[in-house]
């Protein structure tokens, strides 16, 4: 899946409902509980698997309405694959957009050029009218340009992997640090000013302002940023790769080394950036793509990791904090089968999968295996650390145990995932972008 795939389009409108006594329409959403009759009721008192139950029923799918700018696809899936590791990427509308017929807000791009694996991923602002438009054009402008300078770096560097490989202590390593690091925080200047660009290409033009009532500002376009180069290295016999990440606003960009004890396996790659208000964002601005304030937002990294990961808030406040929840997302991952798992899954073992209302164009619901099923609450506050000491003797409980698949290729079995895995209070657009590096034994 290459390309954006084609949605249906139509203009039907949400036909309110009556469930427990609450209309549902375009401008009304699920709410967490279930309405009491009245004041008298006793309190409900439900698990967190039957209020998801409640809420998925409530959720309707709508097309997206068209209004003559820009519209985003339904969703988009890319896999790349190279002999040093592979990218699986996916974005999917969010179930709040599904619900009012609205456009996703998120985009990512990916490239792997000499060797290096890079990704940008993007949340566009949801008040604002052309965010979706400003998250696509930042990160089609970081990976453009970041794939040509990376190529041309390593044709006048030729001895620049090696010098990423020397000891850490080194003046080349360091030297080498320096070529690399301000190309990432180029990047973000180049995805801003790409956003200026498109700005002035259409500022006079009549469809853009009939639509919005007025001309468009750059505030239109705002969204986050988060950008990665991972660059595998062999040093001493041993696969470790080099990492170079910038993040503007909230989400999430981490590394994990599958192999590393609880304690050690899980870095953090960037700091999700917050408002003047709670609850607010940063995003990418003059004032954040700025020389000092970038390099502050910028981290280097290297080590033994195989899986660094990019997702935009959908995905990220699913799976708070990330420490230690992105462990569980690697677990889930692995459950539903889009990342390997070691493992014996000839038998399978409770508890089974689950199947929720689907709130998707299909409307077909999936069967999906969550790692916090297999959590014992009895572990408090270590539990996700003492499932993840278990993990090779998880494959019994994986889709695979239960002969089920997401899909033949690795980015299907991602779209499937993303846009049907439910938690509680989750209905943000989703986009995850793994970079799965093949390390050597």
């Amino acid at each position: 899946m290459e390309k954006d795939e084609a949605i249906i389009r139509n203009d039907e409108e949400i036909k309110p409902v009556r469930i427990n006594g609450v209309q549902v329409g375009s401008t009304v959403y699920p709410t967490e509980e279930p309405v009491k009759d009245s004041e008298n009721d006793e309190e409900p008192r439900l698990t967190d698997r039957e209020v998801m139950e409640h809420t998925a029923s409530i959720w309707q799918y709508n097309p997206i309405k068209d209004n003559g700018i820009e519209m985003h696809t339904e969703y988009h899936a890319k896999h790349t694959e190279t002999d040093l590791g592979e990218i699986i990427a996916a974005r999917a509308r969010g179930k709040k957009h599904k619900h009012d017929g609205s456009n996703c807000d998120d985009w990512f791009e990916t490239a792997v050029t000499d060797g290096c694996f890079i990704a940008v991923a993007a949340d566009g602002a949801g008040s604002k009218n052309l965010s979706r438009i400003g998250a696509r054009i930042c990160c089609e402008g970081a990976v453009e340009y970041l794939k040509h300078r990376l190529a041309k770096l390593f044709r006048d560097e030729p001895d620049l992997r090696s010098a990423l490989s020397a000891d850490m202590s080194e003046p080349c390593f360091m030297d080498a640090c320096g070529k690399i690091a301000p190309m990432v925080q180029n990047a973000a200047r180049e995805a801003f000013d790409s956003v200026i660009n498109h700005l002035k290409a259409i500022y006079n033009d009549s469809t853009y302002n009939e639509a919005l009532g007025r001309k468009p500002t750059l505030g239109d376009f705002s969204s986050t940023y988060l950008a990665a180069i991972v660059i595998p290295l062999e040093i001493d016999g041993e696969r470790q790769c080099f990492t170079v990440t910038a993040q503007i606003g909230d989400g999430c960009i981490c590394a994990i080394n599958t192999r590393a004890d609880a304690d050690s396996c899980l870095k953090l790659l960037g700091e999700a950036d917050s408002g003047a208000f709670s609850g607010e964002t940063d995003f990418l601005s003059e004032k954040t793509v700025d020389g000092n304030v970038i390099a502050g937002k910028t981290r280097i990294s290297r080590g033994k990791s195989d899986i660094i990961m990019l997702m935009t808030d959908g995905v990220a406040d699913d799976y708070f904090p990330a420490a230690p929840m992105a462990k569980r997302l690697y677990l889930d991952l692995c459950l539903n089968g889009i990342l390997p798992m070691e493992g014996d899954a000839s038998v399978a073992e409770q508890p089974e999968p689950i199947r929720f209302r689907s709130v998707t164009m299909s409307q077909r619901s999936v069967e999906l295996q969550y790692a916090k099923q297999l959590i014992n609450d009895k572990d408090g506050e270590n539990a996700i650390d003492m499932l993840w000491e278990k993990r090779a003797s998880l494959k019994c409980h994986s889709l695979e145990a239960y002969g089920i698949s997401l899909g033949e290729m690795p980015q299907e079995r991602l779209l499937t995932w993303l846009d049907n895995y439910n938690e509680r209070g989750s209905f943000d657009d989703r986009t995850l972008v793994i970079i799965n590096l093949k390390m050597k034994e």
